[in-house]
């Protein structure tokens, strides 16, 4: 998600796990099976079986790769999907949407 909205969601979650960011975009881990049947929002992006590999460094004064920025005090990487899910519904204006076989997205919030 954008920089800007992670850093909205991260003030809002009760429980967050691994996050990685570069200079315009946040990865947060969730478990495995977090896009079934759940329509995330347009700014969002839901890779599966991601793999962040050469971590290093800056270049010219910006982030070139993913770094870790948020590190969990327990032994789980993930952020828990759900309360991840409504934040961002939340922050796009739109209303929680999921319904198993169903891709049509999200509706807009009244």
């Amino acid at each position: 998600m954008p920089t800007d909205i992670g850093r909205r969601v991260m003030k809002c979650l009760p429980r967050i796990g691994c996050v990685f960011a570069d200079d315009q975009r946040w990865w947060w881990i969730v478990p495995s099976g977090s896009n079934i049947d759940v329509a995330w929002p347009p700014f969002t992006s839901y890779a599966v079986g991601a793999r962040m590999t050469d971590l290093s460094g800056e270049h010219s004064g910006r982030f070139r790769h993913p770094r870790l920025i948020h590190h969990p005090q327990d032994d789980s990487p993930y952020t828990p999907p759900i309360p991840l899910y409504f934040m961002t519904c939340h922050i796009a204006g739109i209303r929680p949407h999921w319904s198993p076989g169903d891709s049509s997205g999200p509706s807009q919030a009244i």
